[in-house]
């Protein structure tokens, strides 16, 4: 049933048409340039996804709420572990193992909100507790106990001019802290 001199079906031609329409596709698809990207990016990339511990200091206050959140974003697609500390400063006058009934109370109170924050995420959590005559040694000592990869930390907005931006809490944790520290500063009450 031939069509003309030739002898060229119209199927063969149809499916003859449409496997090269599709080599081409292919083809195209397979010796195509990928966009440049930057050594940099990739290694920055390559730095979030390797996360597997967070550290996350908390207070019972939307700051830390904020942190916490934050934390538990970065730590979902790797379904990293959240480490949530809370540390006494204990005063010089008292020794460091001396039980302070108030800062546990608060501690408790932090830990209920931030364990909230993660639980809606899907993730699990662990509690920490240190007494420390500086919250920021506190910190860093935990962040080496635990072989932290991150820490985050929720920074207040000051409203009075002079004022610091950072306290020397977060100064002392960025200065000494033997993982990468992110910083959330939040506009509160604006």
């Amino acid at each position: 049933m031939s069509t003309g001199i030739t002898g060229i079906e119209p199927l063969g031609a149809v499916l003859a048409v449409g496997f090269a329409a599709s080599m081409a596709t292919i083809f195209w698809w397979m010796f195509r340039v990928p966009p440049a990207v930057t050594y940099r990016a990739v290694t920055a990339r390559r730095a979030v996804s390797a996360l597997r511990k967070i550290l996350v200091p908390t207070l019972a206050d939307e700051v830390s709420a904020r942190a916490v959140e934050m934390a538990a974003r970065l730590a979902e697609p790797q379904q990293a572990e959240i480490i949530l500390a809370y540390v006494f400063e204990v005063p010089l006058l008292l020794p460091l193992g001396a039980r302070i009934p108030e800062m546990e109370t608060r501690a408790e109170e932090a830990f209920t909100q931030a364990e909230g924050i993660v639980k809606a995420h899907g993730l699990q959590s662990r509690r920490r507790n240190r007494a420390s005559r500086q919250a920021g040694d506190g910190i860093v000592d935990l962040a080496r106990e635990e072989q932290a990869d991150l820490i985050v930390m929720g920074l207040g907005h000051k409203h009075r001019p002079g004022d610091a931006i950072i306290g020397p809490t977060t100064e002392r944790v960025l200065h000494r802290a033997p993982c990468e520290v992110l910083i959330d500063r939040a506009l509160i009450g604006q």
